[in-house]
Formats: structure tokens, sequence, C-alpha cells
């Protein structure tokens, strides 16, 4: 572990941070020996991880934290669980930055539980290599509670990845949105599954999902599988998918004025994602997503 250079790549001199090996604390910049979050701060979590591993992080009743979870190394056939518990009326502006050093089989799980009028902003960056199986599961288990989500996926590895996200209504007076940006490149194949259930008696739920896809090769398959499951007539569901080819007037445009083809590409993307990118404040931060976010996209 390089603290150095860690500090150089994403760390504000402000910020609070910790390293975890494997989903243990082996460093902290505040005293803590775990993720139990019991007052109001920001804090990023950099993980190395090499085998099986579970994270978990609890927000107390009435606080407001931000965390940016950062895969820094991760390496092997692993299968990462994470377990978020955001207490009632605590709210989480949260971020999971997901990539790997090589190009074996990742499985993410990431499980998030809402109390009572709970809030979590909840986005997610994965730039994997190889073939991946991720399942996120939000849990809007209290009353009034909000969960707001932009994720980004790149997939220029060549193989197959699953990406799953489910909304869960559990009780009345619920709300959440969620939309999805999928880049995919070269022969790859990227499924985009999304499952909004709202069971019966979870009156005045609001859930709204998108997928937008953006195919940079002819090869490449972005399949996008938006799902409503709803039991309950006293509500507002919306879904819908739409996935296109970039556009090569666009791509003429920008070449036409001196820049490369990848250069090009790059510039699309970027404004492709701009919404994810946007709720990046840390400009070091934002900067190290768009170095990776690049490198992944060129293959």
């Amino acid at each position: 572990m390089n603290l150095e250079k860690i500090q150089n790549e994403i760390l504000e001199k402000e910020d609070n941070f910790a390293i975890l090996e494997n989903g243990k604390m082996i460093y902290c910049s505040f005293s803590s020996t775990d993720l139990k979050i019991e007052k109001n701060m920001s804090l990023k979590v950099i993980h190395f991880i090499d085998k099986d591993t579970e994270i978990d992080i609890e927000i107390a009743s009435g606080i407001s934290a931000k965390i940016e979870e950062i895969y820094y190394y991760v390496k092997n056939n692993v299968e990462i669980n994470t377990n978020i518990t955001i207490a009632d009326y605590a709210c989480l502006d949260y971020l999971n930055f997901e990539r790997n050093e090589d190009s074996q089989k990742i499985i993410t799980n990431v499980r998030i539980h809402l109390g009572k009028e709970a809030k979590i902003n909840n986005k997610s960056i994965a730039l994997f290599d190889g073939e991946v199986f991720s399942n996120q599961y939000v849990y809007l288990d209290g009353e009034g509670a909000i969960n707001d989500s932009i994720n980004v996926i790149i997939n220029s590895s060549e193989a197959k990845q699953d990406f799953t996200y489910n909304l869960y209504h559990q009780v009345p007076n619920t709300n959440s949105t969620m939309v999805n940006y999928a880049i995919c490149k070269k022969k790859s194949l990227l499924n985009v599954n999304t499952n909004g259930i709202i069971v019966k008696g979870a009156k005045n739920t609001n859930l709204s999902q998108k997928v937008k896809g953006l195919l940079m090769d002819l090869e490449a398959m972005i399949s996008a599988n938006p799902k409503l499951q709803i039991d309950e007539y006293d509500c507002m569901a919306a879904h819908g998918a739409s996935i296109g080819a970039i556009d090569e007037d666009e791509l003429y445009y920008l070449m036409s004025r001196g820049l490369t083809k990848e250069a090009s590409e790059t510039l699309i993307v970027e404004g492709f994602i701009n919404p994810f990118l946007l709720e990046i404040k840390s400009k070091k931060f934002q900067n190290y997503i768009k170095y990776w976010s690049s490198n992944t996209y060129r293959g």
C-alpha cells in the first residue's frame, strides 16, 4: 500500500479516509475501527481486495453523511458483499467506484436498507474488466424513505457483464428514481436489468427507472430489461429504455476540429455520463474517475 500515491491521486487535504483490506480496517485518519457513522461527516473508504469480502456500513439515526467507496485494488475471482443500513431520519450521499486489476470474474452485491424518512443519493460507476455479475438491492423499509440513483457502466472487455438493480417499496409514502447509463464497446455484451417492486399496501409510492445506452461499435450489444411488479393501485410508476449508436455527425464535427477519433469519442462518452460527473464535487476525484473511465473505454 502506497499511502502517498493514494493521497496524490484521490484525497484532498481535508478528507477523512479509511483503508480496508478484504473488509478489515488497516488504516484510519480519525479514531474509528469500523464504518458505523455516528456523527455528521464525509468519508472516503479505500478498498484493497483479493478474496471474498464483506463490508458493513451503518448510518445512525438523524445523521447526515457522505461516503465515497473506492475499489482501489481488486484482483482475482472475488465476491464482494456490501451491506448499508441507513437508520430513521438519516441521510447518506453515497458513491461506489468499482474497478479491477485483471479480467477475472467479479460478483458484487450491494444491499441498502432505508428507515423512516431516511434518504440516499445513490451513485455508482463500474469499470470492470472481464465477466461481471453485479446486483444492487434497495429496500425502502420506512415510510417517507427516498432513493435517488445514478449508475454508470462501461464495458469494453469483450466479455459478458450482467448488472441488476432492484428497488423494493415495502411501505407507504416512499419515492425512488433511477437512471442507468450503459456504454459498450468492441464485442462486449452488457445486460442491464432494473426491477421496481411495489408491494400491496405501499400506497402513495412514486417509482421511476430509466436505462440509457450508448453503443460505440457495431459488434457491441446492450440488452436493457426494465421491469415493474406492482401490487398496489395507489401509486405512480414508470420505466423506459433507449439505446443508440454514437452520433457520426458529432464525431465528424469533433474530428474536423483537429481531434483524433479516440479523443473525440472520449469527449462524447464524458458528455453522455456528465449528469454523473457533475455529482462529484472534488476536482481531483472527478479527474481520477475520468482517467479510469477513459482507460476502460479505450480498452
